[in-house]
């Protein structure tokens, strides 16, 4: 079987590199495809029975080894709704029947029923295996909170001029400073706070404090007290009085009133002070509006934080993470997907930036882990090979034409 095993080893020769080259071009293919893990083949031989006299040509067996432990570089995106996992595990993605999976490919986006899906179409499972779901419907609505409080950081300038006539919010030659605050009512609704500062006196100011324009009634029809405060300070320019919290009543829609507490500091909290030759102001006051769905993005551990127009983010679910003993030996699918197997060991579940799972990067992808260069030389490695087995059947072929030609 000297020239026939001869010619039959160089045809393997051939498969195996026929293989590489397959091999390689999925690779290049793969190159710009979210979270792929190349592929590679080695080679290994196949040998036949020989004896001192006779040599068996044997040839060589393929094994293709994928290097799925290897992690591709990052790229930003700017969508929020990509990440990209920093470090070991997968993304536990599921199909519509209800198959698990893992998966690198982190671009994900909502389909019409709310559901997160990945570009192949994966559901994204959370840490117990169930799909995320975002609603993100015009009735997805985070009701309004009432504004209950109202912090006062103020500095009065200590050189202002005494002013003893009457105030009257329409003359700004009556009051010294005004300032105004955005605040929330009950449904939501915004509500201005002006407030006016005059210096009636030394070290002594009056603060007016109105709603929408026009003064802060109670339900007998009388001006709220804690609407007009006078300020006294000491010879050091800190508050004496009031301190505390001091309630405004303000009106709400249906005739009654919600309390909203000022803080004037007390107690070695100093708030309010009277010195220097300039002003500054710091309100803030709590409470927001009704806030409508604007979109979801993922925390560094997993969190699916769902984001709303007042500005509030709410945690809706944790991403699900798992990952195996084994990474190099699963079962590689269509999708960028990949299942275990009895070679790569026993699930392993958990969430991102915890035990064995890295944190999440989030506003990046995950490239391809293969690179162009290295796959463009094993091409031409094996174009090569391939053509050195070709001449050697060649050779074969040749010498079988020389017997055949013997017995002419």
């Amino acid at each position: 079987m000297g020239i026939s095993g001869m010619m039959r080893t160089s045809v393997l020769g051939m498969h195996a590199q026929a293989n590489r080259l397959s091999i390689v071009a999925d690779n290049i293919a793969n190159s710009n495809t979210v979270g792929y893990k190349r592929s590679g083949a080695q080679f290994s031989t196949l040998v036949l029975a020989s004896n001192r006299t006779a040599y068996e040509s044997g040839g060589v067996n393929t094994h293709i080894r994928h290097d799925i432990s290897k992690q591709g570089s990052s790229y930003i995106t700017m969508r929020p709704g990509d990440a990209m996992i920093n470090g070991n595990g997968f993304f536990r993605v599921g199909d519509f029947n209800g198959a698990e999976y893992m998966t690198r490919s982190g671009s994900f986006g909502r389909d019409k029923n709310g559901f997160l899906q990945n570009t192949a179409g994966y559901y994204l499972l959370d840490i117990n295996g169930q799909r995320i779901q975002i609603n993100g419907s015009a009735t997805d609505l985070i009701p309004p909170e009432a504004t209950r409080n109202i912090s006062l950081g103020i500095n009065l300038k200590a050189e202002e001029e005494i002013f003893s006539g009457n105030f009257d919010p329409e003359n700004p030659k009556t009051y010294h400073q005004k300032k105004s605050l955005e605040t929330y009512d009950i449904q939501g609704g915004v509500v201005t706070l002006d407030m006016y500062f005059t210096k009636t006196n030394n070290n002594e100011w009056k603060m007016v404090v109105y709603r929408n324009g026009t003064p802060i009634y109670d339900i007998n029809g009388n001006v709220d007290p804690g609407s007009e405060q006078v300020l006294k300070f000491d010879v050091n320019g800190d508050l004496v009085t009031p301190e505390g919290k001091i309630d405004l009543n303000l009106p709400d829609s249906e005739g009654g009133t919600y309390p909203v507490a000022l803080n004037f500091g007390g107690n070695g909290e100093k708030l309010i002070t009277q010195m220097g030759s300039s002003y500054a102001f710091v309100l803030d006051a709590d409470g927001m509006t009704t806030g409508y769905y604007t979109g979801f993005t993922f925390s560094k551990n997993g969190d699916v934080e769902v984001s709303y127009s007042n500005g509030k983010t709410i945690s809706r679910a944790i991403v699900g993470m798992v990952t195996v003993q084994v990474l190099d030996r699963l079962t590689v699918l269509s999708g960028t997907v990949f299942q275990r197997n009895s070679e790569s060991g026993p699930l392993i579940t958990g969430r991102a930036g915890e035990g064995v799972f890295g944190e999440l990067q989030v506003n990046v992808l995950e490239r391809s882990n293969a690179d162009i260069a290295d796959e463009l030389t094993d091409m031409i490695e094996a174009q090569r090979n391939y053509t050195a087995n070709s001449k050697v059947f060649q050779a074969g072929s040749e010498l079988m034409e020389i017997i055949v030609n013997l017995k002419r």
